[in-house]
Parts: C-alpha cells; sequence; structure tokens
C-alpha cells in the first residue's frame, strides 16, 4: 500500500510542476500579446499623425500657390508653425472637434516641435512627438542645413505600456 501512496504523491507532484510550468508559459505569451498590441497601436498613431501632415501643404511658401526655386522655402531653422492662428496646446488632446492640429495646421513643418497625447480603450498615455527636418533626396537619413525639396518628419512614441520608444518616419517630396 505504500508503494501505490508513493506513486499518488509522485504523480499529483509531476501534474503540479506541469501545471506551474503551463501557466508560466501561458503568462509570458500573454504578456507578449500584449506588448505586441501595444507596439502596433503605437505605430497606427504614428502613422496617423504622417497621415494628416500628407493632407496638408509642403511648405508655408507652397499654401498659396507653387514654388520655383529652393531659395524660395521656409528658412531650416523657420520649420515651425508661423502666427498665432497655428496655436495649439502642448500637448494636443483630443476634443469634440478632433485634434487641433487638423484644424489649425497648414503645412507640413507646423508639425515641427508638435506633441500629441492619446488615450485608447486598452491602453492611456500615448505620447506622440514630431520633428520635421530639410533633408538631401539621395541622403534621406541625415538632416539638412540648407533648404531642400524634400522633409523628414519623425513621429516618436513613448508609452508607459512598452520600455522603450517607438519611431515611424516619412519623406515628403515637393
Amino acid at each position: 500500500m505504500s508503494s501505490n501512496l508513493a506513486l499518488v504523491i509522485f504523480g499529483m507532484l509531476l501534474l503540479g510542476t506541469f501545471m506551474l510550468m503551463a501557466n508560466g508559459i501561458m503568462l509570458e505569451n500573454s504578456t507578449a500579446a500584449d506588448r505586441n498590441e501595444y507596439y502596433l497601436t503605437a505605430m497606427s498613431l504614428a502613422q496617423s499623425v504622417i497621415d494628416e501632415a500628407k493632407t496638408k501643404a509642403f511648405d508655408q511658401r507652397t499654401v498659396s500657390g507653387p514654388v520655383t526655386s529652393k531659395d524660395s522655402l521656409t528658412s531650416p531653422l523657420s520649420l515651425t508653425r508661423e502666427g498665432s492662428g497655428e496655436v495649439v496646446p502642448v500637448p494636443d488632446t483630443l476634443t469634440s472637434q478632433g485634434f487641433l492640429s487638423i484644424i489649425k495646421f497648414n503645412d507640413v513643418d507646423d508639425y515641427n516641435g508638435y506633441r500629441r497625447l492619446l488615450n485608447t480603450p486598452r491602453a492611456n498615455g500615448y505620447m506622440l512627438a514630431a520633428t520635421v527636418r530639410y533633408v538631401s533626396a539621395t541622403y534621406p537619413d541625415s538632416a539638412s542645413s540648407t533648404k531642400s525639396y524634400s522633409k523628414r518628419m519623425t513621429v516618436t512614441v513613448t508609452s508607459p505600456y512598452f520600455p522603450d520608444s517607438l519611431s515611424v518616419q516619412y519623406i515628403f517630396v515637393y
């Protein structure tokens, strides 16, 4: 009878060990799935800012019509909002009208220094920060200190739900 009891105890230990391992694996998979969801959401939010900027003019000087020379474009040191009509709160948050950047910005440069705070149904606290720089058409990875017909927008997203930031870039070409 004692050998049967030893087998039962051994079987229970084996079952318990298996259950603990299975629970640990399921918890790791669930954590990885959640983190991937947060990253995918962050990418989508960054892309939404880029898509919004795509609907705007390339430069403040191209809002009213085309330019024929790079010299006519905004200075690299002045890539930002022009005037009080383009002021939005920092960070921009969702209102009943949407984000104020949609209404107030009229060119890609206006997004330089722009910040947006977003909450989703599954996660709060996504912070988006955009930068806009002139780049060379042949070397778009390097910011340029001179005017060009190419600008790179970088949207960086941070969140309390993932340990590092995520950046999405897009090149606007005039």
